[in-house]
């Protein structure tokens, strides 16, 4: 009996450890990709504007700057397209900012470009690495 529970524990304890080890390391690298996301989106919400039909004065856009750095994180963190798709979105917003600054936009326009990334943001996935339990967190 006693030579059942001791190999019962060992068969029960070694896979439970890895199992659990595993269960950890998915919620930590899904921790830090929602992480990035959400600070993805707070830099896009954060482009401060007023404007009308003719005209879209930028207020404040130093957030969103760091976007690219965001998606250099996500890069490192093997995530290719999640990565990609920020560093293009943060191409189109400096040029959004540069179009306000040196022509005339109109608000509805900014507006819905805003909303457009928003929504391209909150659509990134975690590439499939997300899945081996080796690498970065």
């Amino acid at each position: 009996m006693s030579n059942n529970f001791a190999y019962d524990l060992v068969m029960a304890l070694v896979p439970g450890t890895i199992a659990g080890y595993y269960a950890g390391l998915l919620t930590a690298k899904q921790a830090k990709f929602s992480a990035l996301k959400s600070e993805a989106l707070r830099c896009v919400r954060s482009i401060d504007y007023i404007g009308d039909e003719s005209r879209t004065d930028l207020h404040s856009t130093k957030r969103s700057e760091d976007l690219h750095l965001i998606a250099s994180e996500l890069l490192q963190l093997k995530h290719r397209k999640a990565g990609e798709k920020l560093l293009a979105i943060s191409g189109e917003v400096a040029n959004v900012v540069a179009s306000c600054s040196m022509s005339n936009v109109p608000v509805q326009g900014v507006i819905s470009k805003i909303r457009f990334w928003q929504e391209q943001i909150r659509a990134l996935r975690p590439g499939l690495r997300f899945f081996v339990p080796w690498g970065q967190i």
